[in-house]
């Protein structure tokens, strides 16, 4: 199960563990808050929320550790923490991003991108290293009803980049992100960051590449 770089008609990436080494960012944030309460390791609470909205994250984690602390002071608490990681070390990107952005334009290719992250935060996080520019539609997970796993977010990226969900492909790095492409009828792309595919996901992954780098090689064969 694959398809060809002229199969499709536009490529739509996640944002956090895609395009910026960020999801160990916020595990470290997490944990941060975490001690903080007395809460322990939690790293694998942490992991389910990777690819989930502001909601869903609260969510998981008030079924964990509700009984234990308020959890909105937490988040907020975490998104400071995250602030200030990024204050002191920066946002870095992973490799291959620019390269293979460069090329999708070069190739006239519609490009979007369908992150979780609330649409404002994207579109700063992106215009501060100069790539907004590159997504012709950026929808954020507060533009949506429902979060990934739930095909809602790449529907509408589908909807607004003007192509068939059939069409497109997703370039993603979470199970929540390729669960939700491939209810959306898109090709997938794996990328894997923090979490290594499952048997499952692999059952819904066509592509499995190991960087962006790759990912360009792939398209440019």
């Amino acid at each position: 199960m694959s398809f060809k770089f002229s199969d499709i008609d536009a490529v739509v990436f996640d944002m956090d563990g895609v395009i910026f080494d960020s999801e160990s960012l916020g595990l470290r944030s997490w944990q941060i808050v975490a001690d903080r309460y007395g809460l322990g390791d939690v790293s694998e609470t942490s992991k389910k929320c990777i690819g989930r909205n502001t909601a869903d994250t609260m969510k998981i984690f008030d079924e964990a550790y509700g009984d234990k602390v308020s959890i909105e002071a937490l988040y907020e608490e975490g998104k400071i923490e995250m602030q200030k990681i990024i204050a002191s070390e920066g946002l870095p990107l992973k490799s291959g991003v620019r390269e293979l952005l460069d090329f999708l334009r070069a190739q006239g290719m519609r490009t979007g991108l369908a992150s979780s992250t609330k649409q404002a935060m994207v579109k700063e996080e992106l215009g501060s290293v100069g790539l907004l520019d590159y997504f012709s539609v950026v929808i954020g997970g507060d533009m949506i009803k429902l979060s990934k796993p739930e095909p809602e977010i790449y529907l509408l990226a589908c909807e607004k980049l003007g192509v068939s969900p059939e069409k497109s492909v997703c370039i993603e790095d979470s199970y929540n992100g390729i669960i939700s492409a491939h209810r959306a009828g898109l090709h997938t792309i794996m990328v894997p960051d923090l979490l290594a595919p499952t048997e499952d996901i692999l059952k819904l992954v066509e592509v499995l590449k190991p960087s962006l780098d790759d990912v360009l090689c792939f398209f440019q064969a």
